[in-house]
C-alpha cells in the first residue's frame, strides 16, 4: 500500500483527533508503524488510551482504505495528506492543520486572496444585503470567498460568489458522501464547476455539532481574512473569529443595528480589535502588498453616465442601501401604485435597484 493510504486509514480510525495523529506519527516515526506497532509502544504515547489503541491495532487497513477510494473515486472527490505538494500551503501555515483534506472541484492553490465572510444562519434584512453587497464587490475584484455552506450569511456568500462568476469554496462539517444543509445539493454542485468543497472528514462521516469548531478553523485556515456579517453575543461564528485571531489572520466585522441582538457578536468584535467595515476597499486595504497584485484592476469608465428619466430619479431619491417598501414610495412619491411599480420595473432592467423579499428595494449604486 502507498504511503497515502496509511495516512487515509489512521484519519478513519474512531478517536483519533488531530493532536494524537500528529504524536503517533512523530512517536513512530512514520506513518506505516504505527499500524505495525504493538499495544504497548501505542500506549507510551501520550493522551492515547487503551481504547483508541486498540481500535489501530484491529483497523482492517487495506479493506477500509479501498473501500474509501472508491467511493472518492465515484463522487469525483480528491484526496490530499499534509505532505502532498497541492496542500493549500496556506493552510499548512496554521497550528494543526488537517492530516488529511477531501475536495470535491479545483484545485486549492490557484488564488492567494482568499477571504472568509462568515455569520448568522438567520440574518436580518440588512444583514442579508450586506453580505450580498461586500461579497459581490470583493468577488467582483478578484478575492475567493470562503465560508461553510451553512444556511444565512454563508449561503448568501456563495451565491454571490458564484452571481460574479468567481471561485468560493465551501468547507463541511461532514464527509463529502454526505451534504449539510441538504437543500444546498445544488448550491454544493455549483460551487464544485468553479471553486471547490472540502473536508478534513472521512467520506461518510455525519454532519455532527462537534464537527463544526474543526470545520471552522479549516474555514479561517484557507483564507487571509475573516469577515463577520451578523453574529449573536454567543453564536459559532464567533468561534470562526477566534480561530482566525488564534492563526494570526485579520478579522473584519460589520457594524449594525445597536438594538439588534444579532449585532451584539460583531460590536464585541469591534471593540476588541477588529476593523470595522463599511465597503470592499476598506478590507482590501489591509491586504498584503503581494494580494493586492493579484487582485483584478476594475477600471470604471468615468464618462459612463446612467440617464433616468425624471420619475426614475424622484424614486431613487428615496431608495438607498437601506431597504424600502413599495408603499413608502408610493407615500413619499405621490405617484399611483401602477405608476411606482412601472418606474421599478424600469430602474430594475438598468440594473439600478434590486428587489427583495415583500416588495421592498435597495439601491444598487452606493
Amino acid at each position: 500500500m502507498e504511503e497515502k493510504h496509511y495516512w487515509v486509514a489512521l484519519n478513519m480510525v474512531q478517536g483519533i483527533g488531530r493532536t494524537l495523529f500528529r504524536r503517533l506519527l512523530e512517536s513512530q516515526g512514520s506513518i506505516h508503524n504505527v499500524f505495525n506497532s504493538s499495544l504497548k509502544q501505542l500506549l507510551a504515547v501520550p493522551g492515547i488510551g487503551e481504547k483508541t489503541a486498540k481500535e489501530i491495532l484491529r483497523f482492517e487497513v487495506e479493506d477500509r482504505v479501498e473501500r474509501e477510494l472508491n467511493l472518492a473515486d465515484k463522487l469525483n472527490c480528491q484526496i490530499l495528506t499534509l505532505d502532498s505538494e497541492e496542500y493549500p500551503r496556506i493552510l499548512k501555515t496554521i497550528y494543526d492543520p488537517p492530516p488529511v483534506l477531501y475536495f470535491e472541484g479545483t484545485p486549492l492553490n490557484e488564488n492567494p486572496a482568499t477571504l472568509a465572510v462568515v455569520g448568522t444562519r438567520a440574518p436580518s434584512a440588512y444583514g442579508k444585503n450586506a453580505a450580498e453587497k461586500l461579497t459581490r464587490d470583493l468577488a467582483s475584484r478578484g478575492v475567493s470567498i470562503v465560508s461553510g455552506m451553512a444556511r444565512g450569511i454563508d449561503t448568501i456568500a456563495h451565491k454571490s460568489a458564484l452571481e460574479e462568476k468567481s471561485q468560493t469554496i465551501a468547507v463541511l462539517g461532514c464527509g463529502l458522501a454526505n451534504t449539510y444543509p441538504p437543500e444546498n445539493f445544488g448550491l454544493r454542485k455549483r460551487i464544485a464547476e468553479t471553486g471547490a468543497v472540502v473536508s478534513e472528514f472521512p467520506m461518510t462521516q455525519k454532519p455532527d455539532k462537534s464537527n463544526f469548531p474543526a470545520r471552522n478553523r479549516v474555514i479561517s485556515g484557507l483564507s487571509i481574512g475573516t469577515l463577520v456579517v451578523e453574529a449573536g453575543e454567543k453564536s459559532g461564528t464567533l468561534i470562526t473569529a477566534q480561530c482566525a485571531l488564534e492563526q494570526g489572520r485579520d478579522i473584519f466585522a460589520v457594524p449594525g443595528n445597536i438594538l439588534s441582538p444579532k449585532s451584539k457578536g460583531t460590536h464585541y468584535l469591534i471593540n476588541n480589535g477588529a476593523k470595522l467595515v463599511d465597503s470592499a476597499d476598506s478590507i482590501i486595504e489591509e491586504f498584503p502588498e503581494y494580494i493586492k497584485s493579484v487582485l483584478k484592476n476594475i477600471q470604471v469608465e468615468s464618462t459612463t453616465v446612467l440617464e433616468l428619466t425624471e420619475q426614475e430619479e424622484k424614486l431613487m431619491k428615496h431608495i438607498k442601501f437601506e431597504e424600502v417598501h413599495i408603499d413608502t414610495l408610493i407615500e413619499k412619491c405621490m405617484l399611483s401604485p401602477a405608476e411606482v411599480s412601472a418606474v421599478l420595473i424600469q430602474l430594475e432592467l438598468k440594473g439600478v435597484i434590486r428587489q427583495l423579499e415583500g416588495k421592498r428595494f435597495v439601491s444598487n449604486c452606493q
